[in-house]
């Protein structure tokens, strides 16, 4: 009988991804700062999040590191630098304040911390997956912490963004973030034992980039996330036009938050049994409706009634793409793979909000909500050719 997995271990997971959650704590008071503050045009916000996302996009390279990193010493020494790092940032904005370029540096600094540590938590996540044939236990534990984090952020981001004057809110909101990494390093010092493993093979099998499957479905992926986002665009129109209080914004986002966390449930108890392609043939047509709903948004209580109408959906829309991700991976060199799926999927999302951004300031909110339909639409025409077998070799 095998040994099960301890409690403690299981911890390790659920702070990496409660980190990665808290880690928005700040995003609510930072977007009022840079839009209605600083003034900043909506292709500007998008351009901001597209240039400080870099890490997410190059996590193919932070796999090597991490696995060129476990056969001369300890990952569990890059953990602890990757969060110190976080501890240190939080601790620089609530000294000194933010502008522009101290932002922009920040926050991409952040992300790299932040970055480093989900490839090295997948890895190891990977190792124990396989050892105890967990069968997709410990992703559930993970994406759930994050969620509950995200949930968290809505509300108090809100409540700090609203009742606490600029720069006091985001300096408050960058210590609430710092308390999580600061326990998480105490754990990583104290508790953390990092599983034996056997030295890496970094040998990657570049033919996988031949195989037309595999190229199909990352081209799949790159335009459904492509498609530009009317988020800032909506964002702009709840705050500017329609009036609607930060606080009642911070209570939409814990709505969508519950209910994809219901999505998730769903998915787990029946989701995974539909077929992939009558999923995603559902993800491109029920994103692209929903889209179009935002269209009609004569008040508040309307867009309320959309996040709770479409929450559950959204989440199992998100399971969805992630589990054909998932599918696509090659077999062999799975750790490279799917952070190069993953990362173009962060990079072709990131471009999608600037551009999203670019057609907000150009032509409005409607039009930026009829193209991001539109070009959702579109990749239904993918569907057909994807291959959507299962994996062999089941992680």
């Amino acid at each position: 009988m095998k040994k099960k997995i301890p409690f403690v271990v299981y911890l390790f997971f659920i702070l990496v991804y409660a980190n990665q959650g808290i880690s928005s704590l700040p995003g609510q008071c930072i977007y009022y700062l840079t839009r209605e503050n600083w003034q900043l045009s909506a292709t500007m916000l998008g351009l901001i999040g597209f240039i400080t996302g870099l890490a997410w996009y190059i996590k193919p390279i932070f796999g090597i590191i991490v696995d060129y990193f476990s056969s001369i010493e300890k990952t569990k020494n890059y953990l602890i630098w990757n969060t110190s790092f976080i501890i240190l940032a939080c601790l620089f904005v609530i000294l000194f304040g933010l502008n522009l370029m101290t932002l922009l540096i920040v926050f991409t600094l952040i992300n790299f911390a932040i970055a480093g540590n989900d490839v090295t938590n997948d890895k190891e996540m990977c190792i124990l997956e396989k050892k105890y044939n967990l069968k997709g236990r410990i992703q559930a534990i993970q994406w759930t912490s994050l969620g509950v984090a995200g949930l968290l952020v809505s509300i108090v981001g809100a409540l700090i963004a609203d009742k606490i004057p600029e720069p006091y809110n985001y300096k408050i909101a960058y210590l609430g973030m710092s308390i999580l990494p600061i326990i998480l390093l105490i754990y990583l010092i104290k508790c953390y034992k990092e599983p034996k493993n056997k030295k890496q093979n970094l040998k990657i099998n570049w033919s996988y980039f031949k195989n037309k499957e595999f190229l199909i479905g990352l081209l799949f992926i790159l335009f459904l996330r492509f498609s530009p986002s009317f988020g800032k665009a909506l964002m702009i129109k709840m705050r500017e036009q329609m009036l609607i209080g930060k606080i009642f914004i911070g209570y939409l986002g814990a709505t969508g938050t519950v209910l994809g966390l219901l999505g998730y449930i769903l998915y787990y108890w029946k989701g995974y049994k539909v077929n992939m392609k009558k999923l995603l043939y559902f993800t491109i047509i029920f994103s692209g409706f929903a889209n179009l709903c935002y269209l009609w948004i004569p008040n508040k209580w309307i867009i309320f009634s959309y996040s709770i109408i479409f929450g559950a959906f959204d989440g199992i829309a998100f399971l969805t793409i992630l589990a054909f991700i998932a599918k696509i991976v090659p077999n062999g060199n799975e750790a490279f793979f799917y952070a190069l799926i993953t990362s173009v999927n962060n990079f072709s999302g990131r471009l999608g909000g600037l551009l999203g951004g670019f057609i907000y300031d150009q032509w409005g909110y409607t039009i930026n909500v009829i193209v991001a339909s539109v070009t959702t639409f579109l990749c239904i025409l993918f569907i057909p050719y994807l291959k959507v077998k299962e994996i062999k070799n089941e992680l």
